[in-house]
């Protein structure tokens, strides 16, 4: 594909266009400034993310994009075990988690 083939570029970019769709909804409930793209998703490539933001943004509220981010993971394909590291590392080191852990320590 990245040759230049047509037919596998317009598929990578019809791709990122259903991406989109489910994204534009996640944009207009949750208004965040940057949404990642990571792990093999990630390395599909610019064509990927233009059909991705073509969608977004023409489906999203104006306030909800005015500032968005739709950018590749530089994590590449470790991304998603860094993010659910980083939650349970969130999650045993939070207040209510270590509040808990004294109450029952002897």
């Amino acid at each position: 594909m990245r040759s230049g083939d047509g037919d596998a570029i317009q598929v990578i970019r019809q791709a990122g266009r259903d991406i989109g769709d489910v994204l534009a909804t996640c944009v207009n409930l949750i208004n965040p400034s940057v949404v990642v793209i990571g792990g093999s998703l990630a390395q599909a490539g610019e064509h990927l993310l233009a059909g991705i933001r073509e969608v977004v943004y023409r489906r999203s509220l104006p306030l909800a994009t005015e500032h968005l981010r739709i950018v590749p993971s530089a994590a590449g394909k470790s991304a998603g075990v860094r993010g659910a590291s980083v939650m349970a590392i969130s999650h045993v080191l939070s207040p209510e988690s270590i509040e808990t852990a004294s109450l029952i320590a002897p």
